[in-house]
């Protein structure tokens, strides 16, 4: 398959947990259940969604996870996910994502919060980093999406559907109300099923009928009702529990990569000391003699960028490893790099413990103070990537980055003369 912008797929959920993803359907005997790759099961869960960034996140009980989207059948998603999130998952309702990334949540009480992103199990989201952005009565939409420019739709219980900027303040649902705009006559309760815009794009509009499991695409109406004048595109899909909608972002595979240009070499800052001593002789008339040695261990710091947007697939870092092998085959950055570890993950930080020790013969002349200092050079060091990739549904794509290092090397020992007290 081609390059390009990552691809539009369609992720479901049956009931009985399977999880699928494929090219939305385009017609109305596109039987997506047969074609779309069968990714493994998810169980015991209340949520799921899908990032604009590609990532899956999944309510279970009262945790939140994320993690890289499922690619191994066989392998428990929940035992490779990041748990991001400890109680109070379970009191929401509704939890969808803006089109730039953040989350929204409305809970069973009627309370509607948007926040970034969570990240940190110990961090409550909803108390300390989200926004009350709904007060109360939230709780009664029947279906909540948004378009790509951010506005807010909302099916109402009385078979309407709504559209008006989201609010801003903790504001009351039926004081929201007041501030939207009617669309497309009725006929939406009907289509809460599944409810969401094509991924980047204002228009059209995906519904799935709850009663008959049809699958619609098309704009909202003017006049008349939304069904009569958009695509049928299949049925049986409210056999899904969840459906949403997200991008091929994942790398399964790694097909080529390639050092765009020759490292210049690391930015170097101020010296950094990790051993100083003094010796002081000035009240001998007899030379000293000394024994300066030290022996320290310093931390490197290293990562790829993920600038393109991609993510790695859970289980083996292909990636990493075929990076770590092109870097430390490459003699310009094996001539910068003192440590000959080179098992680079591309999936976090890494660290990388480098060792400087040395023993300097110091000697003191009568009624003279020295200092002697041992000093590294801290470097910043970037190397541009270009890599050719396989994507979890087959798509061939390039994406570039950089892999960034901050070094330590050249050791230097340096004698001065010392006037202090």
């Amino acid at each position: 398959m081609s390059c390009g912008a990552p691809e539009t797929l369609l992720l479901t959920v049956a009931k009985d947990g399977t999880v699928r993803m494929g090219v939305p359907p385009n017609h109305h005997q596109d039987n997506y259940p047969a074609r779309a790759l069968v990714l493994g099961k998810l169980e015991n869960f209340s949520h799921v969604l899908c990032s604009p960034e590609g990532e899956l996140f999944c309510v279970r009980g009262e945790d939140l996870y994320r993690g890289p989207m499922m690619s191994h059948k066989d392998v428990d998603w929940f035992s490779t996910a990041k748990r991001v999130g400890k109680c109070d998952w379970n009191k929401f309702k509704n939890l969808f994502f803006t089109p730039c990334g953040e989350l929204c949540g409305i809970t069973n009480n009627g309370e509607f919060y948007k926040g970034p992103q969570p990240d940190n199990e110990n961090s409550s989201w909803m108390y300390g980093q989200a926004t009350k952005i709904g007060a109360k009565g939230w709780d009664l939409c029947e279906a909540v999406t948004c378009d790509q420019s951010g506005d807010l739709y909302v099916v109402t219980k009385d078979d309407k559907l709504v559209q008006a900027k989201p609010p801003t303040r903790a504001q009351d649902y039926e004081e929201w109300l007041k501030t939207s705009t009617e669309r497309g006559g009725s006929g939406w309760l009907r289509l809460c099923h599944f409810m969401s815009f094509t991924p980047g794009q204002r228009d059209p509009l995906w519904c799935v009928d709850k009663e008959d499991g049809n699958i619609y695409r098309g704009s909202i109406p003017e006049d008349g009702t939304y069904v009569d004048k958009a695509e049928h595109l299949g049925f049986g899909y409210h056999g899904f529990g969840f459906l949403a909608f997200t991008e091929d972002k994942t790398i399964i595979d790694v097909i080529k990569c390639d050092l765009q240009h020759e490292p210049w070499g690391p930015r170097y800052s101020n010296p950094r000391v990790i051993e100083d001593r003094i010796y002081d002789n000035r009240y001998s008339s007899s030379p000293l003699k000394h024994s300066f040695t030290f022996d320290a261990t310093l931390t490197e710091f290293g990562s790829f960028s993920n600038d393109h947007g991609f993510i790695f697939a859970a289980g083996a870092d292909k990636f990493g490893s075929e990076m770590s092998n092109l870097l430390m085959n490459h003699e310009a950055v094996r001539r910068i790099l003192l440590s000959k570890n080179g098992n680079w993950s591309s999936r976090e930080t890494n660290e990388n413990k480098v060792r400087f020790s040395s023993s300097y013969e110091v000697e003191v002349p009568p009624r003279k103070a020295i200092q002697v200092e041992a000093s590294v050079m801290k470097g910043d060091l970037a190397v541009q990537y270009r890599a050719t990739v396989r994507t979890l549904y087959g798509f061939i794509k390039e994406i570039r980055g950089s892999w960034n290092v901050s070094i330590y090397n050249k050791l230097t020992i340096r004698q001065v003369d010392y006037s202090g007290q």
